[in-house]
């Protein structure tokens, strides 16, 4: 068995079943990552700052490592796994060096993985230490078995890591031998009896030694994390160890007391010589000192003392549970009467797109003064067998006059299939979601305006509509849906439906957690930041929730309501609405600026229209009077969609928006206001170590930006050098 991290800076390291395995190398997320790293452009004069960003949002495997003593990724820490793990740098084409070789010689030489690395541009093979071998004289025996010449001969450190590529990126796998716990137990035994080696090739066994500390945190740790800033995550390959070697030594020696043994002793070798080492930490020694510690090496230590602690951001719980439900409107309080407290917030969510399609004639301006109309997407979330189900009855009540309607469409079109007269354009609204896209453009065309729904109670229905093919433009459609922009098609056959129309078109799905990451695999085609969100409780080991039939006046009064939206239409009017929404957008933009959260202020427009849309509706089912009941709702939907988003794609956004800003290891959706959280006055040592606590990036440019953002909208000023005042 061999050792996994969630991330090369986040999580702890734990064992790696084959369960484990199968679910890391069928992520979508790491296809989706390698995908991209894929397109980029090898000769961007950024390429390889874009790559490793990229790649740090990759699990890792420890291949060296069954386990570690501590919980934490340290060499000294590590039980030997009895593997050995071959790096190959700069192969030009992976999949034809492997179609040359002998396959027999990887049994042979018991190789049990060979994977194309996650640049796609090298080699990793995986292998079994034979008794009483070391990692170097294992990598050496593959190698010369293999013909390979050259390789990366310090990747030979206990915790050394590996990123998680995609199944399609494996070549050769032998699981049994991969996961074997048995055949290696008396080579794990041996490893400290090994013969020593020559100085420069030893391996010293230093589990036993006095980890060298500073402030309570191991030299080697701060030391991974400097790697990891100055973009040597994996290590320093021929050709640039010199130059790593030396940006780590003129770091480190801030924190060593400019002491030339101390940094020969803690500095990793990089497979350079006595000499060349002790001559490198001279020269970064004798450099010029600033007067303070570089910002950098303290963004690390402050990392360091994050994970040390385990401290979290007391604002990190922001969450969508904590929002107690507003006032609300008749129609909505009959809706969920007989349910539990629970699932009250997921109905309301669930019914804004039927009733959005119910009274589809309506139309209003936005603060952007674009007319809009009544168009929701929504997705309820849950574990399986957790009662998603319960908002088929709600909803069918409410569908009743569209279904009727239906009823009388579909007899129109079987009429015309009987009868083979005229089309007669029958347009039943309520359709599902497994619809073709011809056909679903002819309902939108024959809809004249009004908006069409689908109802999807499992979501890999639509799963399954993206793997034959059709997903990118159905995409296309939704995403057009939210604003009601234009789409259209035209093709050549006959058979094919040729239109141009607005699109006008509500959905509601629900699914798993799984599934719903598999939907939204993609978050820069922005449909998910398009979708009202609500995730039910886990039920697990609860007792099974009650949901109380309506009484037949509830269901009467219910039916009565959605055939008054039906007959709805008209343009609203309503300014309080537009001063409500604009007020929550206004604190959003101040909480996401302060936290310096590129998601948070992305994610708060389209929160802010959604919130908008349903204070409309609301105003609606309040006879368009504006109440608090309308401020209140709008306002409610509003957060209550924000924090789901930032709750579900906070942080993957984050990295995706900000590029080189990346969310490092904090807690998923935190809105803390950094500035709010900062003394009167503070120095930019405060700030790295509140951003650290946060999980927020502590890079130098991240720092810098900040700062600059604050000082531009005249939140701080400068008072001394690294020292600032709030105003």
């Amino acid at each position: 068995m061999f050792c996994y991290q969630e991330k090369v800076n986040a999580g702890v390291p734990q064992v790696c079943t084959p369960e484990i395995w199968d679910s890391l190398i069928d992520s979508p997320e790491v296809k989706s990552v390698c995908d991209q790293i894929a397109a980029l452009d090898p000769d961007a004069a950024d390429y390889a700052d874009r790559k490793q960003a990229l790649k740090k949002r990759l699990p890792i495997i420890i291949p060296h490592a069954a386990s570690f003593r501590n919980g934490k990724r340290v060499s000294a820490d590590a039980i030997p796994s009895g593997l050995a793990m071959l790096d190959v740098d700069h192969v030009a084409n992976p999949r034809d060096w492997f179609e040359s070789i002998d396959k027999q010689l990887l049994s042979d030489n018991k190789i049990y993985l060979v994977a194309i690395t996650a640049s796609g541009q090298g080699l990793r093979l995986i292998g079994e230490r034979l008794e009483r071998e070391s990692i170097e004289a294992a990598q050496l025996r593959m190698a010369t078995a293999l013909n390979i010449t050259e390789y990366d001969a310090v990747t030979k450190d206990l915790a050394r890591a590996s990123y998680v590529v995609p199944r399609d990126y494996i070549l050769w796998i032998y699981e049994a031998g991969l996961f074997s716990e048995e055949e290696r137990k008396d080579l794990i035994q041996l490893v400290s009896f090994l013969p020593a080696l020559p100085p420069h090739h030893e391996e010293k066994d230093t589990s036993h030694e006095e980890t060298p500390m500073y402030r309570g945190i191991a030299y080697e740790a701060i030391i991974n994390q400097l790697m990891l800033s100055i973009g040597a995550a994996e290590g320093a390959v021929q050709g640039e160890r010199n130059t790593v070697y030396f940006s780590l030594a003129a770091y480190m020696r801030y924190i060593c007391d400019f002491n030339a043994s101390l940094l020969f002793q803690i500095l990793p070798d990089f497979g350079l010589s006595e000499q060349e080492r002790r001559q490198v930490i001279s020269s970064a020694i004798g450099r010029p000192r600033k007067s303070q510690i570089p910002m950098v090496l303290q963004s690390a230590i402050a990392i360091c003392e994050r994970e040390a602690t385990n401290l979290k951001s007391p604002m990190s719980n922001l969450k969508s549970t904590d929002l107690a439900l507003p006032e609300l409107p008749r129609l909505l309080r009959l809706v969920c009467r007989r349910l539990p407290e629970d699932y009250r917030a997921a109905m309301i969510i669930a019914s804004l797109p039927v009733l959005g399609t119910l009274a589809t004639r309506i139309r209003f301006e936005y603060l952007d003064r674009q007319e809009q109309s009544l168009s929701f997407f929504s997705c309820i979330t849950a574990p399986a067998a957790s009662g998603k189900s319960f908002i088929r009855k709600p909803l069918d009540l409410l569908l009743t006059p569209i279904n009727e309607q239906d009823a009388i469409e579909r007899e129109k079109e079987q009429a015309y299939k009987d009868k083979l007269r005229a089309s007669p354009h029958a347009c039943p609204r309520n359709n599902g979601v497994a619809i073709s896209i011809a056909k679903l453009l002819q309902l939108l065309t024959y809809a004249e305006g009004k908006h069409l729904i689908g109802i999807g109670e499992e979501m890999d229905t639509l799963v399954k509509s993206e793997r034959a093919g059709v997903w990118s433009q159905k995409s296309d459609i939704y995403r057009l849906a939210f604003d009601n922009a234009e789409y259209g098609q035209a093709y050549m056959s006959d058979s094919s439906f040729n239109a141009h129309i607005h699109v006008y078109y509500n959905l509601l799905l629900t699914g798993t957690p799984n599934s719903l990451r598999r939907f939204f695999k993609d978050l820069e085609n922005g449909l998910a930041t398009r979708v009202c969100f609500a995730q039910l409780p886990d039920t697990s080991f609860t007792e099974i929730p009650v949901f109380a039939p309506y009484t037949e006046a509830e269901r009467a009064e219910i039916i009565r309501w959605a055939r008054r939206l039906d007959a709805e239409q008209g343009t609203l009017v309503c300014p309080q609405l537009n001063g409500t929404i604009a007020n929550w957008l206004e604190q959003k933009r101040q909480q996401a600026m302060e936290a310096d959260s590129h998601a948070m202020d992305t994610l708060r427009r389209r929160a802010g229209v959604m919130g908008f849309r349903a204070g409309m509706l609301c105003y609606l089912l309040e006879n368009r009077k504006f109440t608090k009941t309308v401020g209140q709702f709008a306002e409610w939907v509003a957060e209550y969609v924000f924090r789901n988003q930032m709750e579900l794609w906070g942080d993957q956004m984050e990295q995706e928006l900000s590029g080189a800003l990346e969310v490092l290891s904090g807690e998923r959706g935190s809105a803390a206001s950094l500035l709010a959280l900062l003394p009167a006055e503070f120095s930019t040592a405060d700030l790295i170590k509140l951003r650290a606590r946060k999980g927020q990036s502590v890079k130098n440019n991240a720092i810098c930006m900040v700062l600059n953002r604050w000082k531009t909208n005249h939140k701080i000023e400068q008072i001394a050098e690294a020292k600032y005042k709030k105003l």
